[in-house]
């Protein structure tokens, strides 16, 4: 379970792991719905949480399925020094 924000988020993400967010404030509910329409884990208030949702969560192949696409995503990313080296050359291109 995540709060929702962007470092729990992404790091779980990035583990293929599928979360559950529990969004507490701010930009954390945009977070949270934007993983479950991806699909890689579920949204929920402290109120909802059951225990057939946290079976769900355990045993959902879809949810695991699509944890780890994102994780495969995110591997496929260019690294930060990558897209800095991009964005220089496009800033002073040479002629």
């Amino acid at each position: 379970m995540v709060p929702g924000g962007s470092s729990t988020t992404l790091g779980t993400l990035d583990a293929g792991i599928p979360q559950l967010v529990l969004p507490d404030g701010s930009d954390r509910f945009i977070t949270a719905a934007a993983v479950h329409q991806r699909g890689a884990g579920l949204s929920a208030t402290a109120e909802e949480i059951t225990p057939a949702l946290l079976h769900r969560l355990l045993t959902d192949d879809t949810l695991t399925r699509a944890a780890r696409e994102v994780s495969t995503e995110i591997a496929a990313m260019p690294s930060p020094t990558t897209v800095a080296s991009h964005l220089i050359t496009l800033a002073h291109p040479t002629t």
